[in-house]
């Protein structure tokens, strides 16, 4: 036995499991805290968020355009993200204030939404007061991102970037979708029962909860000295990010691919529940099998990466994709198996995009001034997101419930907007690839 129990412990130390998360190194207990809060806040988004904040909220006479409104305002509040150098990096010690905002965050989005209908009565006054609400969760939100991302890159030596990114997004999403798909699956039992929003209103409950640790988990790792050469100020947010080439072009990139993506994603839920007629069980069930490709497909991946390097690997996701998105537009409540092909191949896609997305970024993230280049990468994607919800929005107000005939086919603004989602996504795979040619590859990115 105790052979055994030492050939166990010998492969166990040289894992990569064990390498990625040593809890008796500091930056390895710093990723696996972030791990678990990543699971934590995601599963909080899962229940307060997506599918279960459109039925709250059509359950309080919210209508497409008016719920995406909601949808995209915190990426209208990323724009004071700028201002995030200039409070926190005044601080040689933010464990604290970053925590209290997290809290704060979560006590306005989660409580504050929650407990609003009861307090205001009328479809109008209730509207303007979640507008408010939500705006002010995320100018919170927004003012301390910059801090956790500059805290959680001290944790990413390059020798553990990729492995890092893949084995956290295979274990957060065995967790978060397997919990939602419980969670969809009591939705479904309520869902169209006078006893729809009370269901709804506990889970919110339950999510504050399940926030609270999430915040408690951060007081755990530690926090290293950030570097800095000078008083931070505002305007490097502007200036170093267009000195630095390789930085700025791969931004433009990521840009352009989440503008892409979230062209639909304002209107995308409340079409799949009311013109589709998608249960809250099969999108929470496809969404639980993502862990599944991830321990079958991260390995294949990673070694594709290796071979063809960030950006021609990422401009075959998009072509990859942006096939996909086509697929989706012909998705009607007569065709739901499509819907569930869409999603699996989406799955598979997902994640080599995982193994891309993290580590393409970080390996352009220069050491000095990060608070800058981070908040100006809060800025840059959050604005082409924005800007693209809100697109997403007003072609849902414009259209209401008309259809644009396309070869013989009627396509609502959701359906347009995949269309455009697909488009775009071949655009940019052109743009990633030739990055790919300009941008010389250093030896220990992939290591």
């Amino acid at each position: 036995m105790g052979d055994i129990a030492r050939s166990i412990k010998i492969k166990w130390e040289n894992s990569v499991l064990h390498r990625v998360y040593d809890m008796k190194d500091d930056r390895g207990k710093g990723r696996f805290c972030w791990m678990v809060s990543g699971i934590l806040a995601s599963v909080t988004g899962q229940m307060t968020g997506g599918l279960f904040l459109t039925s709250f909220l059509l359950l309080y006479d919210l209508d497409k355009s008016r719920i995406g409104i909601l949808i995209f305002i915190p990426y209208m509040a990323s724009m004071l993200n700028i201002f995030s150098p200039a409070l926190l990096e005044r601080f040689k010690k933010r464990r604290g204030l970053l925590i209290g905002m997290k809290l704060a965050y979560y006590i306005i989005n989660i409580l504050g939404i929650t407990l609003l209908p009861s307090v205001i009565q009328g479809s109008q006054g209730r509207i303007i007061g979640f507008v408010i609400l939500t705006l002010a969760a995320n100018v919170v939100n927004q003012l301390a991102s910059s801090g956790w991302a500059a805290w959680q890159a001290s944790f990413l030596p390059d020798n553990v970037r990729v492995d890092y990114f893949q084995l956290t997004n295979a274990i957060q999403n065995a967790f978060i979708w397997v919990i939602a798909l419980g969670v969809s699956v009591l939705g479904d039992m309520f869902s169209g029962t006078e006893h729809e929003l009370l269901m709804l209103t506990i889970i919110r409950y339950v999510a504050f909860i399940i926030a609270i640790v999430d915040c408690v988990i951060w007081l755990i790792p530690r926090e290293f000295p950030y570097a800095l050469k000078e008083r931070p100020k505002i305007s490097n947010v502007f200036v170093l990010p267009f000195k630095n080439k390789p930085f700025f072009l791969t931004l433009v990139v990521l840009a352009v691919y989440n503008f892409a993506c979230q062209l639909p994603s304002a209107t995308i839920n409340a079409y799949l529940l009311e013109d589709v007629g998608v249960k809250y069980s099969l999108v929470s069930g496809i969404n639980a099998t993502y862990f599944l490709f991830c321990f079958a497909l991260s390995p294949l991946w990673k070694q594709f990466v290796n071979k063809h390097y960030w950006y021609r690997a990422f401009a075959f996701e998009m072509v990859m994709e942006a096939v996909t998105y086509l697929m989706y537009a012909f998705v009607t409540s007569n065709s739901i198996w499509l819907y569930v092909v869409v999603r699996l191949s989406q799955h598979i896609l997902g994640v080599l995009l995982g193994t891309i997305s993290g580590p393409i970024f970080y390996a352009v993230l220069p050491q000095e001034d990060q608070m800058s280049y981070l908040s100006f990468n809060t800025l840059f994607i959050n604005g082409a997101i924005f800007v693209s919800m809100m697109l997403g929005t007003a072609l849902a107000a414009i259209m209401g419930d008309s259809v644009i005939m396309i070869g013989g086919m009627g396509f609502t603004s959701t359906q347009i907007c995949l269309l455009g989602c697909g488009v775009l996504l071949f655009a940019d795979c052109i743009f990633a690839f030739w990055l790919g040619k300009k941008i010389v590859r250093k030896d220990d990115s992939n290591d």
